[in-house]
């Protein structure tokens, strides 16, 4: 049992040393920064033909790791 638990505080430790996108950072996640988004396209704050491609292309800048 010793054992598991050593390896999951590992794996846990693995992953907060993972680097983390600026998305992450700022917003806690790319899905929040497009909801953040969505909702100024729907209140017309935020252009919804210019701001979907936008956010189409920090999404593979993000899942890319383009970032790094």
């Amino acid at each position: 049992m010793a054992v598991r638990s050593l390896l999951a505080r590992v794996a846990k430790l693995e992953q907060t040393r993972q680097p983390t996108s600026p998305f992450v950072r700022w917003f806690g996640s790319l899905e929040v920064w497009e909801s953040e988004c969505q909702a100024g396209i729907d209140a017309g704050q935020l252009d919804p033909r210019d701001v979907p491609v936008v956010m189409l292309a920090v999404r593979r800048w993000h899942c890319d790791g383009a970032w790094r």
